[in-house]
């Protein structure tokens, strides 16, 4: 009978673990969704801005040499999209 109560005792805390495992692979996958990049077209990246003071360049999101935090694919400093924010000085 104290077999058997382990057993038990183990399938619980196997079930317990499955669960929770697929928890928190439920999180990370959420958080990597999150964390993705919106395709040019949706911000209507252009490659030359029309707008002299306000280019891909002197974002907060632009990253040196040519990339976004927040868009993605290749991106031109002289670029500009309409979630364009002024870097800190």
């Amino acid at each position: 009978m104290a077999i058997q109560k382990n057993d038990q005792a183990t399938r619980r805390f196997m079930l317990k673990l499955g669960t929770a495992s697929l928890v928190v692979a439920a999180g990370v996958g959420v958080a990597s969704t999150a964390s993705a990049k919106v395709p040019q077209k949706g911000v209507q990246y252009v490659a030359v801005s029309t707008k002299p003071k306000m280019k891909c360049g002197n974002c907060a999101n632009f990253v040196k040499p040519n990339a976004c935090k927040t868009v993605d694919g290749v991106i031109s400093p002289e670029g500009y999209c309409m979630i364009w924010a002024p870097a800190p000085k």
